[in-house]
């Protein structure tokens, strides 16, 4: 740090030959005050003496000696950013005749600083180190730091807070990747929150309900069907054969001579058919009784009704 310092008096000497001094509020009588108190090691006092000039007409010399100052006072952080920010000023001649000391210069300040560098995050995002601003995302260039714990900050709209606490070494770069989490959706307003106000003096009215016929189908009833029991179609049956025979024997009782065998048979064919037509004839009624209404059932008509409601 000795040789640093007395590297910056002996550099600041030679930008200071040849300055006269004139009006105290002058711009180059300030630097010429600056380099006298840089000469006697009053450090405060020059870096005053610059920005004052600074302040009163800014050029990049004055910018520069600026950050001499700040370099003799160990304030490695302000050094570096006033030494790289007017090196970085396009056609000064001149900065072009000086370069390669002050190029010396950055380079012995930077060795006292360590360098952050953030590589992701979200366009427009505010970057603050150990809670004070230093940016917003993409960063212009690395950020040097003092050495130790540093706070790192990052904080993007529609996005959690990101941070964490770097370790910065001397002449060494710390890389940050920080993935940042998007914030929680807030929860939907309620329906009574956001419907409009009802205007108390026109009561709300209801819409009537249109009335519009609705068809049901509705089945009817299958009938019944009722078949003719076995010993009812019997009965018919036997009423009809008895009545046959009957008729048979009647028919040759009456067309043959008596004693002969044609009259015998009739008269065989008359009781025989009379009895069997008198018993299926009982059959038939007493079946067709007990299954009485069938032949009402068997008259429904089946189809389907429609039914209108309105």
């Amino acid at each position: 740090m000795v040789r640093g310092a007395a590297f910056l008096v002996v550099f600041s000497l030679a930008f200071g030959q040849g300055q006269a001094w004139a009006d105290p509020d002058d711009p180059d009588a300030l630097i010429a005050q600056g380099l006298k108190a840089m000469r006697k090691g009053n450090y405060q006092a020059a870096l005053s003496a610059f920005r004052r000039a600074h302040q009163a007409y800014p050029t990049t010399r004055s910018h520069i000696e600026i950050g001499l100052a700040e370099q003799a006072l160990h304030r490695w952080v302000e050094a570096e950013a006033d030494l790289a920010g007017a090196m970085a000023e396009p056609n000064d001649a001149w900065l072009e005749s000086h370069r390669l000391l002050l190029e010396k210069a950055l380079a012995d300040v930077r060795s006292h600083l360590g360098i952050l560098s953030v590589e992701s995050g979200p366009r427009g995002a505010e970057v603050k180190i150990n809670g004070e601003a230093r940016g917003v995302l993409p960063l212009p260039r690395p950020i040097y730091l003092l050495p130790g714990a540093t706070r790192v900050e990052i904080t993007a709209s529609g996005r959690r807070p990101w941070s964490t606490e770097a370790q910065i070494k001397p002449g060494e770069l710390a890389r940050l990747a920080p993935i940042f989490e998007p914030l929680d959706l807030p929860p939907p307003m309620p329906a009574a929150a956001i419907a409009p106000p009802v205007n108390p003096a026109r009561p709300r009215l209801r819409p009537l309900p249109q009335l519009q016929p609705q068809l049901q189908l509705q089945p009817k009833p299958q009938p019944r069907l009722v078949e003719p029991t076995a010993m009812r179609v019997i009965g018919w049956l036997a009423l009809a054969a008895g009545g046959v025979a009957a008729g048979g024997g009647a028919y040759l009782l009456t067309h043959s001579q008596a004693g002969t065998s044609r009259r015998l048979a009739g008269i065989e064919g008359l009781a025989v058919g009379g009895a069997v037509a008198l018993s299926g004839g009982v059959i038939a009624v007493v079946t067709t009784w007990r299954d009485g209404g069938a032949a009402s059932e068997h008259e429904t008509m089946a189809g389907m009704s429609v039914a209108g409601r309105f």
